[in-house]
């Protein structure tokens, strides 16, 4: 290979793109984040040319400018510090390899660290808000009983009222739902319900979860008008899906459905106000809100329903639950005043039995 040098940054971009892919002590890269560190080399260079700063001369003024020159996609936003953190990563790891060889004597990227992300607590919502949003599932409901009607509902309602993640919501299949055999079922599906099997995300432990009666009339309705996928359906075809063509839901779109749950039951029944003294919660908070949200107010409302610490853990898997210490720090929004339950953990040793209820 060539030697490279500084006149030549696409060659020096290569040779850092070989060195990336070749080496074993980093985590691999994929082709997406290989385009987004090409995106963010050319951004660089070009403004480099701008200030006249060669791009083997630069310094760490030069990269903490570049930084918070980054532009939102959006005029009515602002740039994250996760966006600026991101590119700044990308310029670290490319002057290390610059350093390695030779064309640098020091990374202009260390000392020019855009500042961490501001750390926003996890949010449970009050009661007002959590019977807002569950009146909000069928009150008004866009799209009444269509194709996403169905399925939007059905995802607000695994993570309100079965805690599940996002990852577990996407990685569910067909064959992970099953009638209960031992509970009489009716020709329209009102008194079904359901077993569901949810795999842990990147595998290892799986549970059994029984839904309740609210849940398992989502899922069924859901699953009356889901066989349309192609090509023909198999029980390994994913659960939940972003169309009719039967493609995977992806995370983002989790999170447009919560978003948009949240902003129109919220303000309708006018807990989410433009700011005064006298509004519920701040609208800005509304950014910070989504699948989490409703999982976390799923779960403390468990406990503060008294349910036993470990109990928790086995039905929702929540990291945020700390069995050992008997308690949580699932951190409530501004808005509520309601003293957490008193929820000790569990003397019993005995594993729960499957299925495990979903409302324990």
């Amino acid at each position: 290979m060539r030697k490279v040098t500084g006149s030549d940054p696409d060659a020096f971009f290569a040779s850092w793109q070989t060195a990336r892919l070749a080496s074993k002590d980093l985590k691999p890269m994929g082709a997406a984040g290989l385009t987004q560190a090409a995106l963010v080399w050319r951004h660089w260079l070009a403004f480099c040319t701008v200030h006249g700063v060669a791009w083997d001369a630069a310094r760490s003024l030069d990269v903490a400018r570049f930084c918070q020159s980054i532009g939102p996609r959006s005029s009515l936003k602002k740039t994250s510090p996760v966006t600026q953190r991101r590119y700044w990563r990308v310029l670290r790891d490319l002057y290390e390899h610059a350093l390695v060889v030779g064309l640098v004597a020091v990374n202009p990227a260390e000392g020019a660290q855009p500042p961490a992300t501001e750390r926003v607590p996890s949010l449970a919502l009050s009661a007002p808000m959590w019977t807002a949003l569950h009146e909000g599932l069928y009150d008004g409901f866009p799209g009444g009983d269509d194709f996403k009607a169905r399925r939007n509902r059905l995802a607000l309602l695994l993570m309100m009222r079965a805690a599940l993640t996002v990852r577990e919501i996407i990685g569910l299949t067909l064959d992970c739902a099953q009638p209960c055999a031992d509970l009489a079922s009716s020709s329209d599906g009102s008194a079904v319900l359901y077993l569901l099997r949810v795999r842990k995300a990147g595998g290892g432990h799986e549970r059994v979860l029984q839904l309740d009666p609210q849940t398992s009339r989502a899922l069924h309705a859901w699953l009356e008008v889901r066989p349309v996928g192609l090509p023909a359906l198999h029980p390994g075809s994913r659960l939940v899906v972003g169309d009719r063509i039967g493609r995977s839901i992806a995370p983002n779109g989790l999170y447009n459905i919560c978003q948009a749950h949240l902003a129109r039951c919220l303000v309708e029944k006018g807990l989410l106000d433009e700011p005064n003294p006298m509004a519920m919660l701040d609208p800005g908070l509304l950014a910070h809100m989504g699948p989490n949200t409703l999982r976390n107010t799923c779960i403390a409302g468990w406990f503060n329903a008294g349910v036993p610490s470990p109990r928790v853990k086995l039905v929702s898997r929540h990291a945020l639950c700390d069995v050992d210490n008997g308690g949580w720090n699932i951190t409530k929004s501004p808005c509520q005043s309601q003293k957490e339950s008193s929820c000790k953990a569990s003397q019993a040793k005995g594993r729960m039995r499957r299925p495990r209820s979903s409302m324990p």
